[in-house]
């Protein structure tokens, strides 16, 4: 049996943006695109951190600041300690890292150029390769689901909204509406 690496499971490509981005810009980017993290490149090319739903959603949430959320920048709050891996690392290696830095993603570069990276490897990228190795087929991310699916989904929310939002009929209402229908 071949060892599996983190190339067999990463996603490949990464949408970048600079420390100097607006946090609302970045979270319009990531929500257009469907992602849940861009990774950030200082003025150099360099990694530099990496902002996550996590990070804008805790930040807007429960940390305060004195600075209007307008004009918050990505640089500060971003997580700037950010855990790289190459493509050829054993999966089972970045799974552990993952498990004990208790991160939820690890950009992936090239071992030659560590500043410049060529993907994503995420928990849900892992829960995806292992149903694959499972047989369980593919499991769509959000991003990735069909359009179709996406619309049943929200066809069925709308349908159980609606039929919580409605009053139930107990017997008293349907007793007094009955009477109100006959003439005495």
């Amino acid at each position: 049996m071949t060892m599996m690496t983190v190339r067999d499971a990463m996603h490949v490509g990464v949408e970048c943006c600079d420390s100097s981005t607006t946090v609302r810009d970045a979270a319009r980017m990531m929500h257009e695109k469907g992602l849940r993290s861009l990774v950030v490149i200082d003025f150099d090319c360099a990694l530099a951190g990496i902002i996550s739903e996590t990070d804008i959603v805790a930040h807007r949430l429960v940390h305060s600041s004195d600075k209007p959320w307008e004009q918050m920048t990505v640089g500060e709050i971003m997580t700037s300690r950010v855990l790289t891996v190459t493509p050829d690392t054993p999966l089972q290696e970045a799974a552990r890292i993952l498990i004990d830095h208790r991160i939820h993603r690890l950009v992936v570069a090239e071992p030659d150029d560590m500043c410049k990276p060529i993907g994503i490897l995420s928990m849900g990228d892992l829960m995806r390769y292992v149903m694959r190795l499972e047989g369980g087929g593919e499991i769509a991310s959000p991003a990735k689901a069909p359009k179709s699916l996406k619309t049943r989904r929200t066809q069925q929310q709308k349908k159980r909204t609606t039929k919580t939002a409605r009053p139930r009929k107990t017997k008293q209402a349907a007793h007094t509406k009955a009477r109100r229908s006959y003439p005495s």
